[in-house]
């Protein structure tokens, strides 16, 4: 194990018995009378959810990349123990679980004065708690919580070596917009290795949007791994400091779909249909799609980046043209304001002209957590002039 990797491993770990330790100082006298080692993970647990899945998110991490060490060069290098196990290094753990401690606590035990103290602490940890999982669905509501297909192409192509510091950038910014461990373990990978500054705060800033406790690396620790020497001095002394700022423009995304490879190769199986009225319905179909593994594409989650009322043109109706057509399927949100939009009546005939399937889900049945999802056969919105009435409508956001 390198000096570096070993001082920032090590120090992991002292900063969890430490946490531990003052945690355990808190809830040392909230046990019940007999209690058992499992009878303080779960104390834990219960007082510090968060802190303590940060410690199993971190032995996950580890553990992975010990796997990855052992089959590459035969041998682990962190061997992190399990929260359970790890947890016997902190010393008020151990004080606790001494036999001499056991029995004073179980001779001086008192119900009562137990569920006052109980209910004094929840008191003062509930708000924390609920202020991180605020913070973390909030986070999630700005992705899709599943795996699409393209996303090992995506992550293949950042770590080629031909994969400029601008390219990265966009590469980052769609790999963002999808929650799931593959991209988490991905972001850490970066956290930890990414020599470039602006894409590595990038990573260490996404972790920390969902509570996952990243830790900050000095550009000093950063290690260069070739045998180029020109092509180590470039990524010493040049790549660190390059930057790049993504323009937010429908131009600049119809670009990129026309000549990037990370547009090229998107897919998805549902285009939502929606009035942006409806956005509480539709984050709850969105969710349901998601945990039956479907990529829905949403242009306020998509695309929010580029696509704006303001910034309204001809650019805006080539990217959504080019998003019903990676859509294998487009699904309407049926209610009186979709109805109305000039927008969804815009998406339905272009996609009716595509040939590909459509469904219909009512507004009503989404909020009512009913799910019916139909073939979409009643042709109202067709109308030859849909191109025409959109863009009379974006001189009017526009003027």
């Amino acid at each position: 194990m390198s000096g570096v990797t070993k001082h920032i491993y090590e120090h992991e770990i002292r900063d969890i018995i430490s946490m531990w330790n003052i945690q355990l100082k808190f809830i040392q006298g909230l046990l019940p009378k007999d209690y058992m080692d499992n009878d303080v993970v779960d104390m834990l647990k219960y007082f510090y959810p968060h802190e303590w899945h940060s410690v199993e998110i971190k032995y996950w991490y580890y553990n992975k990349k010990d796997k990855y060490l052992k089959k590459h060069f035969g041998k682990a290098r962190y061997n992190m123990k399990k929260p359970e196990k790890l947890l016997y290094s902190s010393g008020k753990y151990r004080e606790i679980l001494s036999v001499e401690r056991r029995k004073k606590f179980a001779a001086n035990y008192s119900e009562e004065v137990i569920s006052e103290l109980k209910q004094k602490l929840w008191n003062e940890r509930k708000p924390k708690i609920e202020k991180i999982n605020q913070k973390i669905e909030h986070a999630k509501l700005k992705t899709q919580q599943m795996t699409p297909e393209f996303i090992d192409q995506l992550i293949g192509f950042y770590e080629r070596k031909s994969t400029s510091q601008k390219d990265k950038m966009y590469i980052l910014l769609e790999l963002k917009k999808y929650y799931n461990f593959k991209i988490i373990q991905f972001f850490f990978k970066l956290n930890d290795t990414e020599l470039n500054k602006q894409l590595r705060w990038i990573a260490f800033y996404h972790l920390q949007s969902f509570n996952y406790q990243p830790r900050a690396r000095r550009q000093k620790y950063m290690q260069v791994h070739t045998s180029n020497k020109k092509r180590k001095e470039y990524l010493k002394k040049v790549y660190p400091d390059e930057k790049y700022t993504i323009p937010e423009t429908p131009m600049e995304l119809e670009y990129r779909i026309e000549n990037a490879k990370e547009q090229k190769i998107k897919t998805y199986d549902f285009f939502i249909s929606h009035s942006s009225i409806d956005s509480e319905a539709v984050q709850k179909l969105i969710l349901f799609e998601n945990k039956h593994g479907k990529n829905v594409f949403c242009d306020w989650i998509n695309d929010s980046d580029y696509l704006k009322r303001n910034l309204l043109c001809n650019a805006t109706l080539k990217v959504l043209e080019k998003r019903l057509e990676q859509s294998k399927n487009l699904l309407f949100v049926d209610s009186d304001n979709s109805r109305q939009s000039i927008w969804c009546k815009y998406e339905l005939n272009y996609f009716d002209e595509l040939g590909k399937p459509m469904y219909i889900v009512t507004k009503e049945d989404i909020e009512n957590d009913i799910f019916k999802i139909e073939p979409f056969l009643d042709k109202w919105y067709l109308d030859s002039s849909y191109k025409e009435l959109v863009l009379l409508e974006g001189l009017k956001v526009t003027s």
